[in-house]
């Protein structure tokens, strides 16, 4: 299957990428993201936790034999997110819907008595751990040296609006020694409001700027962002832009959210790239991973453009690639793609997206 992938990636964007070289500037020229000053059409396709539970030299196995000969110059791979699916994991690994438990790295040390829910120590989020942000640090580096733009995350609404996420989540009262006041359940709206959650938040945030600052990447800060408050998100894009003052360098801010969260935020000054990911509230099945319809990438694209006037991309297709769907269009199961489809659904999409003026895209594997 994965073989399947690459060849219907590779015929079209090669075509659309620069010189593999490292990558020393990102910016945006019109509807575009530019690597090195030129203009350039982003496409991905990993799994999103792709990193997780992998070494440093697996990682640049992947790009070198995955990626790099296909022409994909975009990876999101949970870097940089807080991450909050451990205890998901492991009620999936009980239920045999998965095969393997494996927590991911985090940013504090786990030093605190008692037992996470998903086991070993608590963390003291007063104490990061220098080793997460090397790591880090270093993943981002060995990624732009071969012409890809890595994306870095921060939060995830999924992450606490649920209380089978909540429980994987460092903050959660049962995984820290910090006592920050959060409820058991879920933590909306208080994780948008606790004063000390706030703090703990700035802390990383800040840590993580200031650890991956001479790299290149986009910033996915908010994920899949619906219920959060303007000031919330006002708040971190003050941050954002006070960091830029300080160091004297552009990031990349890609917002994604519901349309009514980019009607609020999309022309805030520090955001540079919308995501349409999830535009639509629904962000996976026939109606939006498909070119045509109210909801379909061309209508999408051109609404979020002609509204917000900067780069329209889908950064994230929830399964498979788009389009693969029984349902689809293009659905044909025979093929044996996932989900159903044709074998030049990826390709496909690729044109669709680019052709509509979107500035990238990026499909999961399954």
């Amino acid at each position: 299957m994965i073989d399947v992938f690459l060849a219907l990636i590779l015929t079209v964007a090669t075509s659309q990428l620069p010189p593999r070289e490292p990558i020393k500037s990102l910016s945006v020229q019109g509807r575009y993201v530019a690597i090195n000053d030129r203009p350039t059409f982003l496409v991905g396709q990993m799994s999103y936790e792709f990193a997780r539970g992998r070494t440093t030299e697996d990682i640049g196995k992947i790009l070198d034999v995955m990626m790099v000969p296909s022409g994909m110059n975009l990876v999101m791979g949970d870097l940089g997110v807080i991450y909050w699916g451990a205890w998901n994991n492991m009620v999936n690994v009980r239920k045999g819907r998965e095969e393997l438990f494996c927590p991911p790295r985090y940013p504090w040390k786990r030093i605190g008595q008692g037992q996470t829910t998903w086991g070993g120590p608590r963390f003291d989020l007063d104490q990061f751990d220098p080793a997460y942000f090397d790591l880090l640090r270093g993943r981002l580096k060995l990624i732009g040296e071969r012409g890809i733009v890595p994306v870095v995350g921060i939060f995830s609404e999924h992450a606490i609006d649920h209380p089978l996420h909540w429980r994987g989540h460092p903050f959660h009262p049962q995984n820290n020694i910090n006592d920050l006041g959060l409820p058991e359940r879920d933590a909306i709206p208080e994780y948008f409001e606790n004063k000390l959650a706030l703090k703990y938040q700035e802390a990383y945030v800040r840590k993580l700027l200031e650890t991956i600052k001479d790299t290149h990447f986009i910033l996915h800060p908010f994920g899949e962002t619906k219920r959060a408050p303007t000031s919330y998100f006002n708040y971190w894009l003050r941050l954002f832009e006070e960091h830029e003052r300080k160091t004297g360098r552009k990031m990349l801010v890609c917002i994604s959210g519901a349309s009514e969260v980019l009607d609020r935020l999309a022309n805030d000054p520090a955001v540079d790239l919308i995501d349409v990911y999830c535009y639509h509230t629904v962000y996976d099945g026939r109606q939006v991973n498909v070119p045509d319809g109210d909801k379909g990438i061309r209508r999408t694209i051109a609404e979020a453009w002609e509204k917000y006037r900067k780069p329209v991309g889908k950064l994230y297709f929830n399964y498979g690639y788009p389009y693969a769907d029984p349902t689809s269009p293009w659905a044909d199961s025979k093929t044996g793609t996932q989900g159903g489809g044709p074998r030049t659904a990826a390709r496909d999409a690729l044109w669709t997206v680019h052709n509509s003026g979107g500035f990238g895209i990026y499909f999961k594997m399954a």
